[in-house]
C-alpha cells in the first residue's frame, strides 16, 4: 500500500474557458487572494464568480485558489509546497 499524500501543491496557473465565445486563457492565480471575475482576451466578456463559489478559478476551472488550498492543508495538516 502507498503513503497518503502529505502535502498540497498550489498551482501558478490556471485555464479559464469563457462562457461567451468558448476561448480558453491562462491566467496567473495569485497568491493573496481570490479573484471575482474574468475578462475575455478575445471577445472581452466579464464573467463574474456565481453566488456559491469562492472565486472564477474555483468556479471555472478544476483547481482550487491559493486562499482556499491553504485553508484546505491547515485543516487537514498538510504541507504547503509551491
Amino acid at each position: 500500500m502507498g503513503r497518503k499524500k502529505s502535502f498540497v501543491k498550489i498551482s501558478k496557473v490556471a485555464s479559464i474557458k469563457c462562457l461567451n465565445c468558448g476561448e480558453v486563457s491562462k491566467r496567473k492565480i495569485p497568491k493573496d487572494s481570490s479573484p471575482q471575475y474574468f475578462d475575455c482576451d478575445k471577445c472581452g466578456q466579464r464573467t463574474q464568480t456565481p453566488v456559491a463559489s469562492c472565486c472564477i478559478i474555483c468556479a471555472f476551472t478544476g483547481k482550487k485558489c491559493t486562499p482556499s488550498l491553504m485553508m484546505d492543508a491547515k485543516i487537514k495538516g498538510l504541507e504547503i509546497r509551491i
